[in-house]
């Protein structure tokens, strides 16, 4: 008798086995978007047969799909400014307050290190966290508990207490995990890949401006009359406020998914209540997810130890002052602007012409050659020809961490948060694994070069996606493709536009 293979399919399809939803018409605490007297939903854009939206507005405030995708982006955002606040400050922090004791490349890295590392433990628990009670907590929990740290760590006199704050500052990081997961819950299929890596992307871009900001706000403290060493303690108080703020606003104004919140979903039967437990086993135990943890290592992680060795790279190998090397090591973060999101709309426009398997090759072609201009860049010695490089790295970067979300929401679609938690969590497995890399070899950009081998090298496992873990797209006919509204007409409201296949 032939074996069986027991592994879940892959299906470019959001159906679970979940029990129909229940409207909750005349029930205590029902789903807030439901015409309780019709049953009909309430929605002003259009929506599928679990009311997710069919467009993405970006620009919308309206409750409850375009008002969750804003605090999904905008909290990763300031979570994002708040985790990688003290990498442009680190040289001179190692200068000008030398009982923190980073004075060398070594210490630094292994700062940066372990404040990527802090993020792993917590984006393995955060997303069946998030199946179970809801993004809302989740990432207001996230927020406001781990902005405390940042606040704290402008009271370290030692290199053991510095470290250890940035540990904890380094758990917002998990906030990530609930973004993904929050769009992929509002958004419909054929928006999803979009909806993911425009939120990711523009949660991402933090690292930028943290990189461009922090500097600037040292200098402000400066100009009050602070000394360097008094100064960058003070103005992490900036990033760690806008971390609780975020937070609280988003807890109060936001909605879980796009029936309510799922207190009250739970409470009048309309959800059951997940397991968290059965969530992470279940994504641990498909082997997909491990081949996107592969993969992410070396997109998002590759970004993350780029955030934080930028701004030092291009002071000691260029010879710039830390403002000037912190704005253009914002460039690469500032990127995420767009670049994440072409990736994700590239992987829905694949999607709409060939499946899954459109999404697989823009996935495998992103990667491709986000490895060979890495590559490029480090062989860069002239500052003119390192910035364009360095952008054109930087887009490819991105747009495979779209890619890798366009996928994310079709492995085990009940399970979405326990998936993107396993995924997400590779991005810091990467980034504490290749910061070892950076530390080890000198100069750092040899560093730089080996790193995209192992990128090439991983590129490959795309194809694991294809066989033996195979991927079928059960669907009649090709995905409709994503369409981002960004202009207000009457047309858009009311319906999609579908292109037709043969055009």
């Amino acid at each position: 008798m032939a074996d069986v293979d027991n592994t879940p399919v892959m299906e470019e399809t959001f159906e679970t086995t979940e029990e129909p939803v229940n409207t909750g018409a005349g029930v205590a605490g029902a789903a807030k978007f439901i015409d309780p007297e019709t049953g009909e939903p309430m929605y002003k854009w259009p929506v599928d047969e679990k009311h997710r939206c069919k467009v993405l507005k970006p620009w919308r405030f309206d409750r409850p799909h375009h008002r969750a995708f804003f605090y999904a982006w905008s909290s990763f955002f300031f979570a994002f400014f708040g985790w990688f606040a003290l990498s442009p400050l680190l040289v001179n922090i190692g200068k000008f307050s030398p009982d923190i004791g980073i004075s060398e490349k070594e210490d630094r890295v292994t700062s940066n290190i372990i404040g990527v590392a802090g993020t792993i433990l917590m984006r393995f628990i955060i997303g069946p966290v998030a199946d179970r009670w809801g993004p809302r907590w989740a990432q207001a929990g996230l927020l406001c508990v781990f902005s405390i740290p940042a606040y704290l760590v402008g009271t370290a006199q030692n290199f053991a207490m510095f470290c250890t704050a940035r540990f904890f500052i380094g758990m917002l990081g998990g906030t990530f995990v609930v973004t993904q997961y929050w769009t992929s819950i509002m958004f419909a299929k054929n928006i999803v890949g979009s909806a993911n890596a425009t939120s990711a992307g523009w949660g991402n871009l933090g690292g930028g401006v943290t990189n461009a900001l922090m500097p600037q706000f040292v200098n402000l403290m400066e100009a009050f009359g602070l000394d360097y060493n008094m100064a960058w303690r003070v103005a992490m108080v900036i990033p760690a406020t806008f971390t609780l703020v975020i937070g609280i606003l988003l807890f109060f104004f936001a909605d879980d998914c796009p029936d309510g919140n799922y207190r009250f979903l739970i409470m009048s039967g309309q959800k059951y209540a997940t397991n968290p437990w059965v969530s992470f086993g279940r994504a641990a135990l498909n082997p997909r997810s491990w081949v996107l943890h592969l993969t992410y290592a070396t997109c998002f992680g590759v970004e993350l130890v780029m955030n934080g060795n930028l701004a030092s790279y291009f002071q000691t190998s260029f010879g710039l002052d830390e403002g000037t090397a912190g704005l253009i090591a914002s460039l690469f973060g500032l990127m995420n602007l767009f670049a994440r999101s072409l990736g994700g709309i590239t992987s829905d426009f694949g999607s709409s012409r060939w499946g899954m398997t459109g999404r697989l090759i823009v996935f495998f072609v992103t990667e491709i050659m986000e490895g060979l201009m890495l590559l490029t860049f480090s062989r860069m010695t002239v500052l003119g020809a390192a910035i364009p490089t360095l952008i054109l790295f930087s887009i490819f970067v991105q747009m495979a961490e779209g890619a890798t979300f366009g996928v994310v929401p079709f492995v085990d679609p009940r399970y979405t948060g326990g998936i993107s938690g396993i995924v997400g969590a590779g991005g810091n497995v990467g980034a504490v694994l290749l910061n070892l890399l950076i530390r080890n070899v000198s100069p750092t950009s040899d560093a730089f070069l080996y790193l995209s081998f192992v990128v090439l090298g991983v590129s490959f496992f795309v194809l694991l996606l294809i066989w033996p873990f195979k991927i079928e797209n059960t669907m009649d006919a090709p995905e409709q493709p994503a369409k981002v509204i960004i202009e207000e007409s009457d047309e858009d409201i009311a319906e999609v536009h579908v292109s037709d296949a043969s055009e």
